[in-house]
């Protein structure tokens, strides 16, 4: 499975757990909820804008959208800080291509 389908699944399963329908997600990122079915379908890619606003919504961590994707971390396995500004960028770059 590709990671940009990874992190829409991620959307999907993060939205159901909140008991909230699509169409309330989209009004809230102001796109249709076709568009919205798009991104967890991953049939397009979510914006990073529209991530900071879906974090806002399920009231998560950045990371929680990455979680089922492999990237490489530091050499520190043992710290559990969480993604670095430079691991997202990496992370969107990959989703990217």
């Amino acid at each position: 499975m590709g990671k940009a389908r990874l992190v829409g699944n991620r959307i999907k399963m993060m939205r159901l757990a909140k008991g909230l329908r699509q169409k309330h997600v989209a009004d809230m990122l102001k796109i249709s909820q076709s568009n919205m079915s798009n991104i967890e379908s991953s049939r397009c890619g979510v914006t990073i804008d529209h991530l900071f606003t879906l974090q806002e919504i399920f009231a998560c961590c950045m990371s929680d959208f990455f979680v089922d994707v492999d990237i490489e971390k530091s050499a520190d396995k043992s710290s559990n800080k969480g993604y670095t500004v430079e691991d997202l960028f990496k992370i969107v770059a990959k989703l990217k291509g």
